[in-house]
């Protein structure tokens, strides 16, 4: 038996040693260490030290993870277990590595009297992690590029369209309102310009307290240019919902990429739903504390448990050569991990996927930046013709309104193609629709213009858009009008009497 316990003593040493691991046992008592070369070299001395204890092990740990480390071995009395990743300089040299401190505590009648655990050196772990959320960060941004582009196009719009009408305005209130509206512009081109600097940095994590309901709130605009307009997203928050404290910049672009991932798995259209709800004591094999749960759920095609088994794993994707890396959901699993949390995925073919991220609570106050909300600004009737105006940006649709009641029509106004469709069933008068192309809901612009020839074929339709060649694709053979953003008012002015006298061409050749 003797014998048999020295064979598996030798053969774990082995594998430890294939592994590059070290073990450590800390007496709490005294603070002492006993461990075996391989944890001494990990902090790099070529050979076992006559010493060592908590506190030497603390002194290699750089001072910024001093006291992440320190908490660990705390709540390892408690909890039973350690699990902590750090940095540490090696030796007396100033080479930097990461290390991943894991073990158990051992008690006696109920009082912790040591731990005992392993060691192992994760520098090329991390750096390959800090690979893939890079390679993650470059995929996100090229599938947000057309959204932004969209943005800037409507800013512009506003600016641009501000600076046409305003000198044409001698009420001094309505001015007020334009200048407003085109400071607000600015803000949120500058606004977004922090959302990408966020997205693109290359930087270790930052953890501060962060308020979810502020922070999904201020990504309401890059998720709903980031998704097709067949995707709707509703979003829910528990009442006091807990502050957390991660990377927000981090947290902002796994949300993204989750965004993206049940973009992709309703190719037919569907609801992306964002909510979140406090766990307090949670009590899981992984997890012991106060965590917050993020959960972010589609109405999918759903997996199966093969491909359920394997969602994690970098790189494995069951998308097309070129529609994605596969590394939205092992990006996710780093991020939660790296911030004291976990993730969790429920799915199952044809009843959509839910991808759950616990986060840790934190009783630090997270610091708040007011949001600026959008003012619509109102018009005087002219008279000439009445422009159905279909837009969804409130700061866009105030001053295309001002631009077209200065061209001399009325307006109504409403955001959606649905909602036009809506406006133009009850029979109201309507001389024109004038529409942005990309909308939130299920129809764009195109598809508005479409269903308005099928069902009213003589009422002029004016399309706008920043992508003019995409959006005539979609168009195909055709005939609809679209002007590029951002327009003058003379150009607007144009495209207005165009389509009109385009329209009572037809109706004489009917």
């Amino acid at each position: 038996m003797m014998s048999d316990a020295l064979d598996t003593a030798e053969l774990l040493q082995v594998a430890l040693d294939a592994a590059g691991m070290g073990t450590w046992e800390l007496y709490l008592s005294t603070g002492s260490i006993h461990r075996t070369l391989r944890h001494d070299q990990t902090f790099g001395y070529a050979e076992i030290q006559p010493f060592w204890d908590l506190n030497l092990t603390l002194e290699h740990i750089l001072e910024a993870d001093q006291p992440l480390v320190r908490q660990a071995f705390r709540e390892a009395e408690l909890l039973g277990s350690i699990d902590v990743e750090a940095r540490l300089r090696r030796g007396a040299g100033t080479e930097t590595r990461w290390i991943h401190l894991s073990g158990r505590t051992f008690y006696v009648e109920g009082t912790p009297t040591r731990i005992v655990g392993v060691i192992a050196d994760v520098t090329q772990r991390r750096a390959v992690e800090d690979r893939m959320r890079q390679a993650q960060k470059i995929e996100a941004l090229g599938q947000l590029t057309g959204g932004v582009a969209h943005d800037f196009n409507n800013l512009l719009q506003v600016i641009s369209g501000g600076l046409q009408i305003v000198t044409h305005q001698s009420d001094m209130e309505r001015r007020e309102q334009i200048f407003a509206s085109m400071k607000k512009a600015v803000d949120r081109g500058a606004r977004l310009c922090r959302q990408l600097l966020a997205f693109s940095r290359r930087q270790a994590l930052k953890p501060e307290a962060v308020d979810l309901r502020r922070l999904i709130g201020d990504m309401r605009e890059l998720l709903n240019r980031s998704l097709r307009g067949d995707v709707q997203i509703e979003s829910f928050f528990a009442e006091r919902l807990w502050p957390i404290e991660v990377d927000p910049g981090e947290l902002e672009l796994v949300v993204l990429n989750l965004a993206l991932n049940a973009r992709d798995a309703m190719p037919a259209g569907g609801k992306i739903v964002i909510g979140a709800q406090n766990c307090p004591a949670l009590v899981d094999h992984d997890l012991h504390g106060d965590f917050v749960r993020l959960d972010i759920t589609d109405s999918g095609i759903g997996m199966s448990p093969e491909i359920l088994a394997h969602a994690f794993e970098p790189f494995f994707t069951t998308k097309e050569v070129g529609s994605g890396s596969g590394l939205g959901l092992a990006q996710a699993h780093g991020f939660a991990k790296a911030s004291g949390g976990l993730v969790r995925i429920a799915s199952s073919p044809g009843k959509g996927t839910m991808v759950s991220l616990f986060l840790p609570r934190t009783l630090k106050t997270p610091a708040y930046i007011p949001q600026l909300t959008s003012a619509v600004v109102g018009g005087t009737a002219v008279g000439i013709g009445q422009v159905l105006v279909v837009e969804d940006d409130d700061e866009v649709a105030a001053l295309t309104v001002e631009m077209i009641h200065q061209i001399g029509y009325d307006t109504t106004r409403v955001a959606s193609a649905e909602a036009a469709l809506g406006a133009l069933a009850d029979r109201r008068a309507v001389d024109i629709v004038f529409s942005d192309v990309m909308m939130p809901g299920r129809m764009n612009g195109v598809e508005l213009a479409q269903e308005i020839r099928k069902r009213r074929p003589n009422l002029p339709v004016l399309l706008t858009s920043g992508y003019v060649e995409a959006a005539r694709r979609h168009a195909g053979t055709q005939p609809i009008k679209i002007i590029p953003k951002p327009y003058r008012i003379d150009d607007l002015r144009d495209a207005l009497a165009a389509v009109r006298r385009d329209a009572r061409e037809r109706l004489r050749e009917h």
